[in-house]
């Protein structure tokens, strides 16, 4: 009986089922996983300051081309009112 449940604590031990390489399996994988999760952490808050800088920053205004007639300069003009009481009466 103790040469048989020898041999197949040696078998066991071959297949990593041991308790032994059970354990040993087992606190590589927590090692891996508290640093996947400081991975994860890191890049979450990496990508929400990412978020709040890209909010900050302001777009470069576009330069209006100079009107050179008056005709042109009309309708600019409406042009800028109806997008303006547009965007007034939108709210």
């Amino acid at each position: 009986m103790k040469g048989l449940s020898k041999i197949i604590g040696i078998i066991l031990g071959i297949l990593g089922l041991s308790s032994k390489a059970t354990s040993k399996k087992k606190a590589k994988v927590k090692k891996i996983d508290t640093q996947v999760k400081k991975v994860e952490k890191e890049k979450a808050r990496v990508a929400k300051k990412r978020a709040t800088i890209k909010k900050a920053q302001k777009k470069v205004p576009k330069k209006k081309p100079s009107v050179k007639r008056a005709k042109k300069a009309r309708a600019s003009l409406k042009r800028r009112a109806k997008k303006w009481l547009g965007w007034f009466y939108y709210y």
